[in-house]
C-alpha cells in the first residue's frame, strides 16, 4: 500500500514539474507573439519594411542596454549618496551622477544619429511618439 502512495505522489510530481515546463514556454511564446505584433505595429506605422524595422529595433535595444547599466550606476551611486552625505567623497560621487547623465544623452544623441542613417526625421518622429504610447499602455497595464 505505501508502494502504491508512492508511486502516485511521484507521478503527481512528475506532472507538475512537466506542466511547469509547459508554461514557461508559453510564456516564451507570448513574448514572441508580443513582439512580432509590436513590430508589425510599427512597421505600419512609419511605413516601413522588416529589414528597416529590424536595423531600428537592433539599435534600440543596444541603446537600452547600455542606458540600463548607466541607470544601474547612478542607482548605486544615490544610494551610496544617501547612505553617507557626509563622506569625504561625496562631491566626488555628485559629479559622477552628473557624468552619467551626459552620458544618457550622449547615449540618446548617438541612437538618433545612427537612426538618421535609415529613417526619415518624420519617421524617426514617430518612432520616438511609438515608444512613449508603448510605453504608456505598458505602464497602465502594470498598474492594474
Amino acid at each position: 500500500m505505501y508502494k502504491n502512495i508512492l508511486i502516485i505522489f511521484i507521478l503527481i510530481a512528475g506532472f507538475s514539474i512537466t506542466l511547469q515546463a509547459q508554461e514557461d514556454t508559453s510564456m516564451t511564446g507570448s513574448k514572441k507573439k508580443l513582439r512580432i505584433a509590436i513590430k508589425e505595429k510599427f512597421m505600419q506605422k512609419l511605413n516601413i519594411d522588416e529589414a528597416t524595422a529590424n536595423k531600428f529595433f537592433n539599435l534600440y535595444n543596444e541603446q537600452r542596454k547600455i542606458n540600463k547599466d548607466f541607470k544601474k550606476n547612478k542607482k548605486d551611486l544615490m544610494k551610496l549618496i544617501e547612505e553617507n552625505p557626509d563622506a569625504s567623497d561625496v562631491m566626488s560621487k555628485i559629479n559622477q551622477l552628473i557624468e552619467i547623465d551626459d552620458k544618457i544623452t550622449k547615449s540618446r544623441k548617438d541612437f538618433v544619429t545612427e537612426l538618421q542613417k535609415f529613417l526619415t526625421p518624420k519617421q524617426i518622429a514617430q518612432s520616438i511618439t511609438f515608444q512613449k504610447n508603448l510605453k504608456k499602455l505598458f505602464n497602465k497595464r502594470k498598474e492594474k
